[in-house]
């Protein structure tokens, strides 16, 4: 392909590996591969693609068997209807049934006190008239100040009956409550986790665990290739590369595809020894450095493939 286009001579002075110049180096593609694995060990029960299959980003690939899962969010949930429940009940004060109570016997507090002040108010009367003696008007007046303080202490209890719970306890009420929604927040999460869900589009390269097999962080389900998640890996020999910097434009070809464009985005600081000769462009060279570059959006390009490299003008 490359010698039929350096056979078109217009096309021949824009395609810098036509005609005598060598490559920079030579290396290959190399893929950035996503190992698709649930964050907790489970049961694959379910795939929803094949080896090969192109897949969207948000699409779901696997569904693990989740009803762990399912029941811990249950009780997570229950926790937090119980924790709301508390806070509500402390702070709107005391039931309605012992506020009423409490209402009650402040009204027959007060009755009997009006009653006894009466009685003491009479009693001075009857004692102003020769009627009555001083010891009766001192039992009126004690039965009417023992009246006023049970009037007091029934009024005081319905305040504090009234009244929601101290603030420490309602503070560590909503405390308790935040827990329990942190909690069930975090077992919603964990349910979700078990759809695993493609990252971004591309293809499904590989299936490693099928249903019935358990998976884990450790032992991924399948293996994903996002779209554009390409590297070229070549290496340049001592004399050359000094003509690389980051950034450096590169023109990339390779056996049956069209010129590629990319950019340098890693140079290794240290020399190797000369890799494989078919990575090398001379195995005579001692010592050659590694070089990475990032293809242009929209290339054909395929991991495993060979390419050839060279600085554009």
């Amino acid at each position: 392909m490359a010698d039929l286009l350096c056979a078109l001579g217009f096309l021949a002075a824009l395609l810098p590996y036509c005609g005598s110049s060598a490559p920079l180096g030579t290396g290959y593609v190399e893929g950035e591969y996503i190992h698709i694995a649930p964050i907790a060990a489970a049961r694959v029960e379910m795939l929803e693609v094949q080896r090969g299959d192109r897949v969207e980003a948000g699409q779901l690939l696997v569904q693990m068997e989740n009803r762990d899962a399912a029941f811990a969010l249950a009780g997570a949930e229950a926790a937090y209807t119980r924790a709301a429940s508390a806070l509500a009940d402390l702070e709107k004060g005391g039931r309605t049934p012992e506020i009423a109570a409490s209402e009650a016997a402040v009204a027959s507090a007060r009755a009997h006190a009006d009653q006894t002040a009466r009685e003491a108010v009479r009693q001075e009367r009857l004692l102003a008239q020769r009627v009555s003696s001083p010891a009766q008007l001192d039992d009126a007046r004690a039965a009417a100040d023992m009246a006023q303080a049970a009037l007091h202490e029934a009024e005081a209890r319905l305040a504090v009956v009234a009244l929601p719970a101290r603030p420490d306890a309602i503070a560590a009420a909503r405390a308790t409550l935040s827990e329990a929604g942190a909690n069930r927040e975090a077992m919603e999460w964990q349910l979700q986790q078990r759809r695993l869900i493609a990252p971004a589009p591309g293809i499904v390269t590989d299936i490693l665990r099928h249903p019935g097999e358990m998976a884990g962080p450790s032992a991924p389900v399948l293996v994903f290739l996002p779209d554009g998640a390409l590297r070229l890996r070549f290496y340049v020999s001592e004399a050359d590369i000094s003509a690389l910097v980051l950034g450096t434009r590169l023109t990339v070809g390779c056996d049956g595809c069209a010129p590629v464009t990319a950019t340098v985005s890693f140079i290794a600081d240290e020399a190797e020894f000369t890799p494989p000769v078919i990575y090398a462009r001379d195995s005579r060279q001692k010592l050659v450095y590694l070089v990475e570059a990032v293809p242009d959006p929209g290339n054909t390009l395929k991991p495993g493939q060979i390419v050839e490299v060279w600085a554009e003008p």
